[in-house]
């Protein structure tokens, strides 16, 4: 399975649980290593991003906070407290699939300078799961 497919699988759990739907997973050795989505309302903590759980999950793996020789894939373009986890993990490389036009610190918002990918293959998938999310959470306020 491709590594953004398993993030955007992860997505959708998000999504099932009423969150923010973003996966992520942290890849070496083309092995997922740590993988982790969005746990914000579920677990009431502003710092529980997917990106932040999968890195947690890969340094315990590793018994290392260094995570150098990884790749993260994301679904979506990380936010200035997620960069900073990769680059202070010493992740090599990011790859996304959606900007982030708000919150977004790779090539959006905030412009980071970090080695990034963008996927494209899953880009549609990933915002039309955004998309529904947004719509059915603005349902949800009316009724």
């Amino acid at each position: 399975m491709k590594f953004m497919e398993y993030a955007y699988l992860l997505a959708k759990k998000a999504y099932d649980l009423n969150e923010v739907p973003v996966g992520a997973v942290v890849v070496k050795d083309n092995e997922i290593i740590g993988k982790g989505y969005n746990l914000i309302e579920t677990k009431k903590c502003s710092i529980m991003h997917a990106e932040i759980i999968a890195i947690k999950e890969a340094q315990k793996k590793l018994s290392d906070w260094r995570l150098n020789g990884c790749s993260l894939f994301v679904t979506l373009e990380p936010c200035l407290m997620c960069v900073g986890a990769c680059l202070n993990s010493r992740i090599d490389e990011v790859v996304f699939s959606l900007k982030e036009d708000k919150t977004g610190a790779i090539i959006s918002k905030y412009k980071i300078n970090i080695k990034y990918k963008i996927d494209f293959e899953y880009q549609e998938k990933v915002k039309n799961l955004m998309q529904n999310f947004f719509k059915k959470l603005r349902n949800d306020k009316k009724n």
